[in-house]
Protein backbone atom coordinates (compact mmCIF):
# COMPACT_ATOMS: atom_id res chain seq x y z
CA UNK A 1 0.00 0.00 0.00
CA UNK A 2 3.01 2.29 0.16
CA UNK A 3 4.62 2.04 -2.79
CA UNK A 4 1.02 2.37 -4.70
CA UNK A 5 0.74 5.65 -2.02
CA UNK A 6 4.25 6.79 -2.74
CA UNK A 7 3.51 6.43 -6.84
CA UNK A 8 0.19 8.14 -6.72
CA UNK A 9 1.94 11.05 -5.01
CA UNK A 10 4.38 11.42 -7.48
CA UNK A 11 2.12 11.08 -10.40
CA UNK A 12 0.26 13.37 -8.94
CA UNK A 13 3.31 15.78 -8.48
CA UNK A 14 4.28 15.05 -12.06
CA UNK A 15 1.09 16.12 -13.38
CA UNK A 16 0.73 19.66 -11.18
CA UNK A 17 4.53 20.76 -12.41
CA UNK A 18 3.19 19.40 -16.27
CA UNK A 19 0.33 21.65 -15.75
CA UNK A 20 2.60 24.81 -14.49
CA UNK A 21 4.85 24.14 -17.25
CA UNK A 22 2.05 24.40 -19.57
CA UNK A 23 0.87 27.31 -18.37
CA UNK A 24 4.04 29.54 -17.88
CA UNK A 25 4.49 27.92 -21.77
CA UNK A 26 1.22 29.45 -22.76
CA UNK A 27 1.74 32.75 -20.73
CA UNK A 28 4.94 32.87 -22.61
CA UNK A 29 3.68 32.54 -26.16
CA UNK A 30 0.77 34.56 -25.46
CA UNK A 31 3.18 37.39 -24.86
CA UNK A 32 5.42 36.16 -27.41
CA UNK A 33 4.58 38.59 -30.39
CA UNK A 34 7.00 41.28 -29.54
CA UNK A 35 7.96 44.78 -28.74
CA UNK A 36 6.81 47.67 -30.66
CA UNK A 37 9.07 50.97 -30.76
CA UNK A 38 6.68 53.92 -31.14
CA UNK A 39 8.68 57.31 -30.64
CA UNK A 40 6.34 60.76 -29.08
CA UNK A 41 7.39 64.97 -29.52
CA UNK A 42 5.70 66.84 -27.51
CA UNK A 43 4.39 69.64 -30.26
CA UNK A 44 1.96 72.22 -28.64
CA UNK A 45 0.55 73.34 -26.02
CA UNK A 46 -3.40 73.52 -26.02
CA UNK A 47 -5.90 75.12 -23.75
CA UNK A 48 -9.43 73.78 -23.27
CA UNK A 49 -12.69 75.82 -22.03
CA UNK A 50 -15.46 74.12 -20.16
CA UNK A 51 -17.46 76.39 -18.57
CA UNK A 52 -15.26 78.57 -16.32
CA UNK A 53 -12.53 75.69 -16.04
CA UNK A 54 -9.05 76.05 -18.54
CA UNK A 55 -7.38 73.11 -19.10
CA UNK A 56 -3.74 73.13 -20.49
CA UNK A 57 -2.85 69.86 -22.59
CA UNK A 58 0.05 68.72 -24.93
CA UNK A 59 -0.69 67.78 -28.51
CA UNK A 60 1.63 65.28 -29.74
CA UNK A 61 2.89 63.75 -32.53
CA UNK A 62 3.35 59.69 -33.15
CA UNK A 63 5.72 57.31 -34.91
CA UNK A 64 6.57 54.40 -35.70
CA UNK A 65 9.92 52.83 -35.68
CA UNK A 66 10.26 53.67 -39.20
CA UNK A 67 9.23 57.21 -38.16
CA UNK A 68 6.05 56.80 -40.12
CA UNK A 69 3.60 59.34 -38.93
CA UNK A 70 0.75 57.69 -37.28
CA UNK A 71 -2.46 59.03 -35.21
CA UNK A 72 -0.90 57.70 -31.98
CA UNK A 73 0.41 54.75 -30.64
CA UNK A 74 -1.53 51.60 -31.62
CA UNK A 75 -2.16 49.64 -28.66
CA UNK A 76 -3.38 47.01 -29.54
CA UNK A 77 -2.99 42.73 -29.36
CA UNK A 78 -0.67 42.88 -32.44
CA UNK A 79 2.22 43.31 -30.23
CA UNK A 80 3.42 42.09 -26.49
CA UNK A 81 4.86 45.69 -25.60
CA UNK A 82 4.50 48.59 -27.00
CA UNK A 83 7.02 51.24 -25.83
CA UNK A 84 6.94 54.93 -26.31
CA UNK A 85 10.33 57.28 -26.10
CA UNK A 86 10.32 60.39 -25.91
CA UNK A 87 11.71 62.86 -28.52
CA UNK A 88 13.03 66.50 -29.17
CA UNK A 89 12.15 66.95 -32.91
CA UNK A 90 11.00 63.72 -35.60
CA UNK A 91 13.90 61.57 -37.63
CA UNK A 92 13.59 64.00 -40.44
CA UNK A 93 14.16 67.28 -38.33
CA UNK A 94 10.91 68.72 -38.20
CA UNK A 95 10.78 70.24 -34.91
CA UNK A 96 8.00 71.68 -32.92
CA UNK A 97 7.50 75.09 -33.36
CA UNK A 98 8.06 76.12 -30.29
CA UNK A 99 10.02 74.18 -27.44
CA UNK A 100 8.69 72.99 -24.98
CA UNK A 101 10.22 72.35 -21.49
CA UNK A 102 8.73 69.20 -21.05
CA UNK A 103 9.62 65.71 -20.15
CA UNK A 104 7.35 62.47 -20.20
CA UNK A 105 7.13 61.84 -16.52
CA UNK A 106 3.70 58.49 -16.79
CA UNK A 107 1.11 57.28 -18.56
CA UNK A 108 -2.19 55.90 -17.56
CA UNK A 109 -3.91 53.38 -19.68
CA UNK A 110 -6.98 51.92 -19.72
CA UNK A 111 -8.33 48.56 -21.51
CA UNK A 112 -11.29 49.01 -23.68
CA UNK A 113 -11.81 45.78 -25.49
CA UNK A 114 -10.79 43.12 -22.78
CA UNK A 115 -9.31 39.76 -23.60
CA UNK A 116 -11.20 36.51 -22.98
CA UNK A 117 -8.10 35.45 -20.96
CA UNK A 118 -7.49 38.85 -19.31
CA UNK A 119 -9.16 37.39 -15.87
CA UNK A 120 -7.11 34.27 -15.80
CA UNK A 121 -3.61 36.53 -16.32
CA UNK A 122 -4.09 39.56 -13.95
CA UNK A 123 -4.54 43.01 -14.08
CA UNK A 124 -1.95 44.86 -17.04
CA UNK A 125 -1.88 47.61 -14.84
CA UNK A 126 -2.87 50.99 -15.49
CA UNK A 127 -0.34 53.13 -14.24
CA UNK A 128 3.01 53.35 -15.61
CA UNK A 129 6.38 55.33 -14.70
CA UNK A 130 8.89 56.82 -18.03
CA UNK A 131 12.38 56.86 -17.28
CA UNK A 132 15.50 57.80 -18.89
CA UNK A 133 17.36 61.01 -19.36
CA UNK A 134 14.95 64.31 -19.53
CA UNK A 135 13.06 64.72 -22.69
CA UNK A 136 14.37 61.35 -23.80
CA UNK A 137 12.23 58.98 -21.65
CA UNK A 138 10.28 56.03 -22.12
CA UNK A 139 8.07 53.83 -20.89
CA UNK A 140 6.80 50.41 -21.73
CA UNK A 141 3.13 49.40 -21.96
CA UNK A 142 1.85 45.85 -21.90
CA UNK A 143 -1.30 44.74 -24.49
CA UNK A 144 -2.90 40.90 -24.66
CA UNK A 145 -3.63 39.84 -27.70
CA UNK A 146 -7.68 40.47 -28.70
CA UNK A 147 -7.34 44.10 -26.45
CA UNK A 148 -7.15 47.41 -27.05
CA UNK A 149 -5.80 50.12 -25.10
CA UNK A 150 -6.17 53.55 -24.99
CA UNK A 151 -3.58 56.16 -23.07
CA UNK A 152 -3.08 59.64 -21.74
CA UNK A 153 0.48 60.48 -21.27
CA UNK A 154 1.40 62.85 -18.53
CA UNK A 155 4.50 65.65 -19.00
CA UNK A 156 6.59 67.45 -16.29
CA UNK A 157 7.75 70.98 -16.79
CA UNK A 158 10.12 72.09 -16.25
CA UNK A 159 12.10 68.95 -17.96
CA UNK A 160 14.84 68.64 -15.55
CA UNK A 161 15.16 69.23 -11.89
CA UNK A 162 14.09 68.97 -8.49
CA UNK A 163 11.10 71.30 -8.88
CA UNK A 164 8.22 70.84 -10.37
CA UNK A 165 5.63 73.73 -11.78
CA UNK A 166 2.84 71.57 -13.74
CA UNK A 167 2.19 68.62 -14.69
CA UNK A 168 0.37 68.60 -18.48
CA UNK A 169 -1.15 65.71 -20.26
CA UNK A 170 -2.15 64.48 -23.28
CA UNK A 171 -6.36 64.14 -24.77
CA UNK A 172 -7.92 61.24 -23.98
CA UNK A 173 -7.87 59.28 -26.72
CA UNK A 174 -10.92 58.63 -28.81
CA UNK A 175 -10.51 55.13 -29.45
CA UNK A 176 -14.42 55.17 -30.55
CA UNK A 177 -13.99 57.44 -33.34
CA UNK A 178 -11.35 54.56 -34.72
CA UNK A 179 -8.25 56.49 -33.71
CA UNK A 180 -6.70 54.23 -31.86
Amino acid sequence: MTDFATRGKIALATHDARALRATAGAQAAFLAPGLAQFYVVPWALRTVRDGDVETTLVECRYFDAQWHRVDGPPLRGDYGFCRLTQCATTWLGESPPEALDLTLMSAVARTTKPAKALSALGSLGNSFIASGAPRATSLIVPVLPDTTRGMVLVFRSPAAGDKVTALIATEEPQISRGKF
